[in-house]
């Protein structure tokens, strides 16, 4: 690890964050653009939604093999192919003229975040001096936290004056400017090993993680459907599987040995609580604002721009902090603001305004920003140097998992209500947003407790 930092790592590691931040933020940015697409492709909502599933299960299966990929390839390499995947990938989206056709470049354009992300926080721990790692990790936060919410703002107003190709097209100039501006200053910073690969284990925890996404896909259809149970029942199969081949295999996919440090495992559950109550929320709102409050796509989308933009700048700062104070009073602090919107959020729940929602939609983006990056340096420094990019590997993925999952069940919780009937579709619309802020109040609180546990423990 170089002690003093120059220009050229710094310049790495944006233009890798970067380009992590165009893959997150396509996540979102097609959720507006459903109706439109759906009437294009003639397809169901059921069916457009993998554009957006397929998206992020492609890249938390990649995501699983960061650990492997930072020994096995240079930085340069990993940020190459992720370019070029994601531009290509792009590409083909915007000139799709069927669904298949779409999503098969959706599923291309994947490589780019699913490289990159994790590749970010690795080159931050490999070539920036430990005392600056949360400045740099609020930096890596910042674009993780920023690009889900700027989704919808960005894909609302292309869409609203332009058209939907044109998100991709967008895109796809920024990536090959990003790519040139990387070519100049990603390096290679180790020595690459030719390891052999794991690939049984590698298919096993793919399989495990389709089918926890596709039978988590099946809640909206009532919890006795048996495909539920059926596909959560196989993804626990293959997941057991994995552990016991992985204990004895030589050749690991991920080294298990992170999850010894019972400290590292609640750091790792609380930062994906923190990922699905931010996924989940940015994915709430600006459906409420247009089916309870009527407003138009773009409005939904800008309703989560002030917040955002607020917490964001503050996000690098909030990272300077935790260097120079430590973590425990700014994850409690972090975590209490994240509780108290979504408490907010729940009295408020049946009539929310515009700028109600701009309001505590702030305060909840900033206590998430107080704590999702600071919450995965913490986690990070308390796994041996070895073990740092597995550990990234745990985090990552699982953030990547956080997202899919937090816009399942919580869109799931408010079809619930929309099903039930007596009152009008907004009125159960609103009710069920209630009650997925009285869960994302739950699930608040457990992030104190994991913060509690992970400090405790150390």
């Amino acid at each position: 690890m170089q002690e003093k930092v120059n220009v050229k790592n710094i310049c790495a590691v944006l233009a890798v964050a970067f380009m992590s931040f165009l893959g997150i933020l396509t996540e979102t940015s097609l959720n507006v653009t459903f109706p439109t697409l759906m009437n294009q492709f003639k397809v169901s909502l059921d069916t457009i939604q993998w554009t957006t599933t397929g998206y992020l299960l492609i890249i938390a299966i990649i995501m699983i093999s960061s650990s492997y990929q930072n020994q096995r390839f240079s930085a340069k390499q990993l940020f190459s192919f992720a370019c070029i995947s994601f531009i290509v990938g792009s590409l083909v989206s915007a000139f799709a003229t069927n669904f298949l056709i779409m999503l098969i470049g959706r599923l291309i354009s994947a490589f780019g975040a699913g490289l990159c992300t994790p590749l970010m926080f690795n080159l931050i721990v490999e070539i920036m001096p430990r005392d600056k790692w949360g400045l740099y990790m609020g930096i890596g936060g910042l674009v993780i936290a920023m690009a889900p919410t700027l989704g919808p703002t960005f894909g609302g107003t292309v869409t609203y004056f332009f058209n939907w190709k044109w998100i991709f097209i967008i895109v796809s100039v920024l990536a090959l400017g990003i790519f040139l501006f990387g070519l100049f200053n990603v390096q290679r910073y180790h020595n690459t090993k030719k390891l052999g690969f794991a690939w049984l284990s590698y298919i096993t925890l793919s399989l495990a993680l389709v089918s926890l996404i596709i039978g988590l896909n099946q809640i909206s259809k009532g919890i006795k459907n048996i495909w539920l149970w059926g596909m959560l029942f196989i993804a626990a199969i293959f997941l057991i599987l994995f552990v016991r081949l992985s204990k004895k295999s030589n050749k690991q996919l991920l080294n298990l040995e992170v999850f010894k440090q019972k400290a590292f495992i609640y750091g790792a559950v609380a930062y994906f609580l923190l990922q699905f109550i931010n996924i989940g929320t940015s994915f709430i709102l600006p459906n409420y604002a247009q089916i309870v409050d009527h407003q138009s796509s773009l409005i939904a989308g800008l309703i989560l721009l002030p917040g955002s933009i607020i917490a964001g700048l503050l996000n690098p700062y909030f990272g300077s902090l935790y260097d120079r104070i430590g973590a425990r009073i700014i994850l409690y602090t972090g975590a209490s603001l994240m509780i108290v919107s979504c408490i907010l959020f729940a009295i408020w729940g049946i009539n929310l305004s515009i700028l109600m929602i701009v309001v505590v939609y702030s305060l909840l983006v900033l206590g998430h920003r107080m704590s999702f990056s600071n919450t995965m340096a913490e986690a990070l420094k308390i796994q041996s140097g070895r073990l740092h990019a597995d550990a990234t590997a745990v985090c990552q993925t699982s953030q990547q998992l956080a997202g899919s999952m937090g816009t399942t069940i919580l869109a799931a919780v408010i079809a619930i209500s929309q099903n039930e009937g007596g009152l009008s579709y907004s009125a159960l619309t609103a009710q069920g947003s209630k009650w997925a802020f009285c869960f994302t109040t739950i699930l608040g609180i457990l992030i104190l407790v994991c913060d509690w546990r992970m400090l405790h423990l150390e």
